[in-house]
């Protein structure tokens, strides 16, 4: 039985440049792997994805073109041990225990870096099923073990908000951060609550409302405790709040802490929060960049976001999420009168939201597609 996978976009466009690269028929490729050349035209056109990871290591082995396909396939399916402790625990929330929790957290890692792969949509229900999961466990769970269950029941939250954030459900995102947050004050997490106070700064970010945005952002930076690479964020969404605002010099100033913190953050070797894994430098790049465009130094903003783009590894690239940056792109190079750029990287934002099911995003590229004319 084939093992579930999420695929790159790419996928059918790269095996068709690859056999033409090589010379061969899909007749040919079909013989050279045993795959009827109707498949084989079907996953170049894109209207069937492979089926496995094993699908793209034998058109590797006969392209001869050194696993550039299977590095667009991800196999998502869990290891058999994972699966049947987390369907054990589903039907017998009363049984959980070290190993139990240990198996979520795997789980909530892999959704994690599927979401880059494959967009927030398509994750919401099986993440909010195994936070229901969590939420029963927790109703059973006592003494020691219970803090545990608490810290994991506010990752699944925090990481369910993301999703809805991302997917432009603001309400339920908003449930699912107060929930979190009563979860974290009760084991007084505090790098959680930074996280969460950080998220209800960016949901205020997404309506457009500027005064939650710099007060929630503000207050998530009261902890100085918290991981330096959350504080660099936190930074530079203050920054984006203030020039809204119209308070440029608080902006700018806040703008250059955020800076230097994120820079301190990258050549950090200390312990960082599981939740934190993509807060490298090309993302800081990327939120500069960010701040940058939404204060008006458009120049700047497009060398941060042009520079922090070309950073990124090609697992993040096409992430539901580098959209909205491309979407900031454009707007700068619009602004400097670059529209043959800003074409491109509305264009390319506007592709990553078809490949991840992101009807906000598509909503953002379309409204600057029209502005430009194309």
């Amino acid at each position: 039985m084939p093992r579930p996978v999420a695929v790159d976009p790419r996928f059918g466009v790269e095996l068709r440049r690859l056999r033409g690269q090589r010379g061969l028929s899909l007749r040919q490729l079909a013989d050279a792997t045993c795959y009827s050349h109707t498949y084989l035209w079907e996953l170049e056109s894109g209207r069937k994805q492979p089926g496995g990871v094993d699908v793209a290591e034998r058109l590797d082995a006969a392209l001869d073109s050194g696993g550039t396909l299977t590095a667009l396939v991800t196999d998502t399916a869990l290891d058999p041990d994972t699966a049947g402790r987390l369907d054990w625990m589903a039907a017998r929330p009363r049984t959980i225990d070290a190993p139990a929790v240990d198996a979520l957290h795997a789980i909530l890692d892999q959704q994690r870096r599927l979401d880059d792969a494959i967009g927030a949509v398509p994750l919401i229900d099986p993440t909010m099923c195994h936070l229901d999961i969590v939420r029963a466990a927790l109703g059973q769970v006592r003494g020691e073990l219970r803090d545990d269950v608490l810290d994991l029941a506010a990752q699944w939250a925090q990481f369910a908000a993301w999703l809805h954030l991302a997917a432009g459900s603001l309400e339920p995102a908003g449930r699912l951060l107060d929930q979190a947050c009563g979860w974290a004050i009760e084991t007084d997490d505090y790098e959680m609550l930074t996280t969460l106070l950080s998220y209800q700064g960016h949901r205020a970010w997404l309506s457009g409302d500027v005064g939650a945005l710099v007060g929630l952002t503000r207050a998530a930076l009261r902890d100085r405790r918290a991981y330096v690479g959350q504080r660099a964020y936190d930074h530079y969404q203050l920054a984006r709040g203030l020039a809204l605002a119209g308070e440029d010099r608080a902006a700018d100033e806040v703008l250059r802490i955020g800076a230097d913190l994120a820079e301190e953050a990258v050549e950090d070797r200390g312990p960082v929060p599981a939740w934190h894994y993509y807060r490298t430098a090309a993302f800081f790049r990327l939120e500069r960049g960010l701040a940058l465009q939404v204060g008006g130094r458009h120049d700047e903003a497009v060398e941060h976001l042009r520079d922090g783009l070309d950073d990124l590894d090609s697992g993040s690239r096409r992430a539901e999420w580098v959209g909205d940056y491309l979407v900031h792109l454009g707007l700068a190079h619009e602004a400097t009168g670059d529209r043959d750029h800003a074409g491109a990287a509305v264009i390319e934002a506007a592709s990553i939201a078809e490949a991840t099911h992101s009807v906000r995003l598509a909503r953002r590229a379309t409204e600057l597609e029209r502005r430009l004319g194309l």
